[in-house]
C-alpha cells in the first residue's frame, strides 16, 4: 500500500481533493438512496445520458465506474453530461474496488486516485470533457455498424419471441381493465418528471391506465399519483411500490420469482411476466396485449443517440416491443404538444366575422332580403324621427 498525505496543517482536504462517503449503486432503486455529497459506485459500460442526469439530480460529488464510461462503442452522452455540470468521472479498471470498500465509507479522491484513511486503495483514470468528446465522435462514425448489429440482433429475438410478439403468449391479462383505455406508461429516464407534469390536464381529461415501469412507479408517486399497475424485476420494484399500487405484475427471464414472502406480505397477488427485457419494454407489450387504445411512454429516449446506448441484445428488444406497438405507442412529448398548443381566438373570430357577411350579401341580392333592407331601412328612420322629435320640440320652446 502506499501512503499518501492529503491535508495541509489544518482540517480542510488538500486543494484538488474531494472527500465524501462511498455509496453503492448496483440498480436503479439504489438512486433514492443517494444524497448530495456523496461519492457513488457504479458499474455502468457506456454510461448513458439517464443514468448521469439521474446522478447530477441527487448531487453527487464524484462518480467511480468499474467499467468504461465512453467505449466509443455507441454515443453515448452521460460523461459528457457530468462533466459538463462538474461532476468528476472517474473509470476504476479493478472490480475489486466493490470488495475493498464498505458501503458509507469516507474516501478521498487525488488525481483519479481513491484513498481511505491517507492509504492508496485503487487508482483510477479520470475522464475529462475532451475524452468523452473523442469518444462520442468515434462512436457516432460508427453509427452505421451499430444499426447492422440492432438489425440482426432484433432479427434474432422475433424468431425467439415470436409467439410472444404475434399471439401475445406468456403475456399476462391484469384485472385492471385497459380494454380502448388510455395507457400512461412511466419509465424512470429523460426529463419524465417533466413529462408527466406536462401531462396533468391530459391525465384530468381522459383517465389513462398508469403504469410505473420498474422506477418510474417512484416517478409517479413523486407526481401525486398511484400506478394503477407497476411492471418489473423483484429487485427493481420498492416496498412502497408492492404496497401502494393497484396490480403488481413481476417481470423474470427464468419463470421463477426471487423474495416472493415479499408481495406476500403486502397481500398481492402473483403475477408473472416470464419474458427477458427491461421494465419498460415489458410495460409497453403488457398494454399493447391489453387492447390499450393509445400507449403514451413517459421517459422514452428522445433520440436515435440515446435509443441505441445500451446492450445490442437490449437495443434490439427496445426496438422489437416498439414496432409490436405500432402507431398505439406515442412519446409523452407529442401528446403534450398537440394538447396544450391550441389555436389562437383571433383566426376563429374573422372566420365567424366572415361567415356572417357572406351570409348578410347572400340575403341582400334575394327578393326577400331587399324586402327585409327595405323594412329595416324605414324602421331605422322611423326610430331616428321618433328620437329627434322631444330634442326639435324643445328647441321650439
Amino acid at each position: 500500500m502506499v501512503m499518501v498525505r492529503l491535508r495541509r496543517s489544518g482540517s480542510a482536504p488538500a486543494p484538488g481533493v474531494l472527500v465524501g462517503p462511498v455509496r453503492f449503486v448496483r440498480q436503479d432503486a439504489d438512486f433514492d438512496s443517494l444524497r448530495g455529497g456523496d461519492i457513488v459506485l457504479v458499474h455502468m459500460p457506456d454510461l448513458g445520458a439517464r443514468h448521469a442526469r439521474g446522478l447530477i439530480d441527487s448531487g453527487v460529488r464524484a462518480v467511480l465506474n468499474t467499467a468504461p464510461s465512453a467505449g466509443g462503442r455507441v454515443p453515448n452522452r452521460g460523461p459528457s453530461q457530468l462533466s459538463s455540470a462538474g461532476v468528476p468521472l472517474i473509470d476504476i479498471a479493478d472490480e475489486a474496488i466493490w470488495t475493498l470498500l464498505r458501503n458509507g465509507d469516507v474516501i478521498h479522491l487525488s488525481d483519479g486516485n481513491v484513498l481511505r484513511d491517507g492509504v492508496l486503495v485503487v487508482a483510477g483514470v479520470p475522464i475529462d470533457s475532451a475524452h468523452s468528446s473523442e469518444m462520442l465522435a468515434e462512436a457516432e462514425s460508427g453509427l452505421a455498424t451499430r444499426l447492422d448489429t440492432l438489425a440482426a440482433n432484433a432479427t434474432d429475438h422475433i424468431q425467439r419471441e415470436q409467439a410472444m410478439l404475434l399471439d401475445g403468449a406468456r403475456v399476462p391479462h391484469v384485472r385492471t381493465s385497459m380494454h380502448r383505455r388510455p395507457v400512461i406508461v412511466v419509465s424512470d429516464g429523460y426529463d419524465a418528471d417533466v413529462d408527466l407534469a406536462d401531462l396533468k390536464g391530459f391525465i384530468g381529461n381522459n383517465d389513462p391506465v398508469l403504469i410505473g415501469a420498474g422506477a418510474g412507479a417512484d416517478v409517479l408517486f413523486k407526481a401525486g399519483y398511484t400506478p394503477h399497475v407497476v411492471v418489473g424485476a423483484m429487485e427493481n420494484l420498492t416496498d412502497r411500490m408492492l404496497r401502494s399500487s393497484g396490480e403488481v405484475v413481476v417481470t423474470t427471464a427464468s419463470g421463477r420469482v426471487s423474495t416472493p414472502e415479499r408481495l406476500e406480505r403486502h397481500g398481492k397477488e402473483i403475477v408473472t411476466f416470464v419474458s427477458a427485457g427491461s421494465d419498460d419494454d415489458l410495460a409497453i407489450l403488457l398494454a399493447d396485449t391489453n387492447q390499450a387504445a393509445v400507449i403514451v411512454h413517459v421517459g422514452a429516449p428522445p433520440t436515435l443517440a440515446e435509443f441505441l446506448e445500451g446492450p445490442p441484445s437490449e437495443v434490439a428488444r427496445m426496438f422489437v416491443a416498439r414496432l409490436r406497438a405500432g402507431s398505439k405507442l406515442v412519446d409523452a412529448k407529442s401528446v403534450n404538444h398537440l394538447t396544450t398548443h391550441t389555436m389562437s381566438w383571433w383566426p376563429l373570430v374573422f372566420l365567424m366575422l366572415a361567415g356572417l357577411v357572406a351570409v348578410a350579401v347572400a340575403i341582400t341580392v334575394t327578393p326577400i332580403g331587399q324586402d327585409w333592407i327595405d323594412r329595416l331601412t324605414d324602421s331605422i328612420s322611423g326610430l331616428g324621427t321618433w328620437m329627434i322629435g322631444p330634442w326639435t320640440k324643445g328647441q321650439n320652446l
